[in-house]
């Protein structure tokens, strides 16, 4: 089922709706995915379709979301910039950035045209903003100025935080804030301070940040909390070493204890220390257990940790702990530049050694971002409910809280 986004009323640096589309529901627990491109012309730096496709845990298509390419609802991206795109769901709402660019604009990437929607989990888009656009000396400043902007996520239905890189003075990368009227730069920009981003999370009520910039090379806590002001300084958690290269990644606290203890990160090298990683914590410090290359489809293998012919990396990544059995489903986009795949591996314990091709790219399409539908914050309603699955000892860890 392909589904259109209806135009909304534009309003200074946002737009919102108050009206339900005709959309199918987003189905908690189900994956989704950003694709960008629309299957006829080739995908380039120029400004492309981009659209939210939502699949089961088994890999079958359940929808497929539309974003405008053109008009003044239009939200695109770039066809290559490989950095761009990585949605994430949080507390029932869905965060996608791309560019109020129509189809077809050339190097869309450096442009002052950022936009982000957020979708709630009727697959609706409550709010749309788009960032100022006067550039990096402008009143006010554009966030990502000349540079890409690459993930956000939304902790309402019209704020949100996002991160990316930008060119410039001064310097407007790093990460954001928006309280649903302005943009505050809450990272810190001082001399050190990482200010090229890539995916930003929340875990813990903590946020957390990938980047491959000068001695932040792996995962970064930003401030602490969910800070909003701007001064916060980003401190390395996960040090993946020298050539790391972070994109997404999962966080878990397995024993309930509020301290995060396990991690997987997706690195896109598609070399030795590439691909899948996962992480544990032993109560000092975070410790690298392994990590995985994915075998090209055509060859039939699996996973492999030393790089042989055929094996690409990953950067999209999202996934779930079921504390009864004590696995971790996994999901991930690959690295291919052509019929990129969405895998899927389960962890129980030992180190996999095979994975799943829940869906392959079309022709002239790419999936980028990629996240588990998130629950929305429980009404009492549902809190009663949860406190009667738990008596039944149905309890399964969300990926996020």
């Amino acid at each position: 089922m392909k589904k259109i986004i209806l135009p909304i009323l534009t309003i200074s640096f946002a737009l919102f709706t108050s009206t339900s589309a005709n959309a199918a529901n987003l189905t908690v627990g189900n994956i989704i995915v950003e694709q960008v491109g629309n299957g006829t012309a080739a995908l380039s730096n120029a400004a492309t379709d981009i659209a939210v496709l939502e699949f089961t845990t088994s890999g079958s298509a359940i929808q497929t979301i539309s974003f405008p390419s053109t008009g003044t609802t239009q939200q695109t991206d770039s066809g290559t910039a490989t950095s761009n795109g990585y949605l994430n769901s949080y507390n029932g709402f869905v965060a996608v950035t791309g560019y109020n660019s129509t189809a077809g604009t050339a190097s869309v990437a450096g442009l002052n045209t950022k936009v982000t929607s957020v979708l709630d989990n009727t697959g609706t888009v409550v709010s749309r903003v788009t960032y100022p656009t006067g550039g990096a000396s402008g009143t006010p400043v554009s966030p990502f100025s000349g540079n890409n902007i690459r993930s956000a996520i939304a902790t309402g239905s019209n704020t949100f935080y996002a991160v990316g890189h930008s060119s410039g003075s001064p310097v407007t990368g790093g990460a954001w804030y928006f309280n649903g009227n302005d943009f505050t730069q809450i990272s810190s920009t001082t001399a050190g301070q990482p200010t090229n981003l890539r995916n930003i999370e929340i875990f813990n009520n903590q946020l957390y940040v990938s980047s491959t910039t000068g001695t932040f090379l792996g995962i970064s806590k930003i401030g602490t909390g969910l800070s909003t002001t701007s001064g916060q300084t980003a401190s390395l958690e996960i040090n993946m070493g020298t050539g790391a290269s972070p994109y997404g990644f999962v966080m878990f606290d397995t024993n309930r204890d509020s301290l995060l203890d396990t991690a997987f990160i997706a690195d896109d090298r598609a070399q030795t220390g590439g691909g899948l990683q996962k992480w544990t914590f032993n109560g000092t410090t975070w410790v690298n257990n392994y990590s995985l290359l994915f075998a090209s489809a055509a060859t039939g293998l699996g996973l492999a940790a030393t790089t042989t012919a055929n094996y690409a990396g990953i950067r999209g990544l999202t996934g779930s702990y079921d504390d009864a059995t004590g696995a971790f489903s996994l999901f991930a986009t690959t690295t291919e530049t052509a019929s990129n795949r969405i895998v899927s591996v389960l962890d129980n314990g030992a180190t996999p050694t095979t994975y799943t091709t829940l869906a392959t790219a079309g022709s002239n399409t790419l999936f980028r971002g990629i996240d588990i539908v998130a629950v929305p914050e429980p009404s009492s309603a549902t809190l009663l409910g949860l406190g009667f699955l738990a008596l039944l000892g149905v309890r399964r860890l969300n990926r996020k809280a």
